[in-house]
């Protein structure tokens, strides 16, 4: 895959700047449209410029009038002022899919990079690829396992952005120090509240990740300083 023309064209290193928003710029005092500097460098990196391919700005998820217009305006300034980046982004990400989690297996398990190796062995020749994938599928049974343990994966992804959301943190679960007691009651609620729920489903889908009291426990994000009622 590292060989394909296509990947390499996308591959070019690029220096890139991940949290640019608008309390990390400093502007000019005598005209605000005159940017004057950048900090908060610690998150930049040189990587392969598909590195960012699928990166979605914020006004990119809102179904507003005014904010497709600015998607849209930015996805027409990228390809004018960045087409290093704009190239990978108009080309079909599963050709990348591959790459994106392989450094993050430490972190996230082998579940996620299992899948995109077997979604990519399965569309192999649909991307365009000579030859046959080097990654064997598993058997039947061996399928099925993985799939089991995918879906908590994406349990687990869903349930941190869900409580982020909810407990108004970052998904490190970071919190203002002045804001910390009423946020660790919420968690508390929104623990035992889950906790319950799961518990008292009787009759649990058998596509359902979570099942008891344990896996919640395995998938959930943030530290539990409390025992549940």
């Amino acid at each position: 895959m590292c060989a394909d023309p296509r990947i390499q064209a996308a591959a070019t290193s690029t220096l890139f700047h991940p949290d640019l928003h608008k309390r990390n710029l400093f502007v000019s005092e005598n005209d605000p449209s005159k940017i004057t500097g950048f900090i908060d460098w610690q998150p930049t990196c040189i990587e392969p410029a598909f590195w960012y391919a699928d990166d979605v700005s914020d006004f990119s998820i809102s179904g507003d009038t005014d904010y497709n217009l600015c998607a849209k305006a930015f996805e027409a300034c990228t390809r004018f002022f960045t087409p290093q980046l704009s190239g990978p982004r108009l080309m079909d990400d599963n050709l990348f899919r591959p790459f994106l989690y392989s450094y993050r297996t430490w972190k996230d398990g082998a579940a996620a990079l299992r899948h995109e190796l077997i979604e990519t062995t399965r569309k192999w020749n649909e991307l365009g690829f000579t030859g046959q994938s080097p990654y064997s599928l598993s058997s039947p049974n061996g399928l099925v396992e993985h799939e089991r343990e995918y879906k908590l994966f994406v349990a687990a992804q869903e349930l941190k952005q869900d409580l982020a959301s909810l407990l108004n943190t970052a998904t490190d679960g970071w919190v203002p120090m002045e804001n910390w007691e009423a946020t660790e009651v919420a968690h508390r609620e929104i623990f035992e509240g889950m906790l319950t729920a799961v518990l008292t489903n009787k009759d649990p889908e058998n596509q359902e990740p979570v099942k008891n009291e344990a896996v919640l426990r395995s998938i959930w994000p943030f530290d539990l300083a409390f025992e549940a009622s």
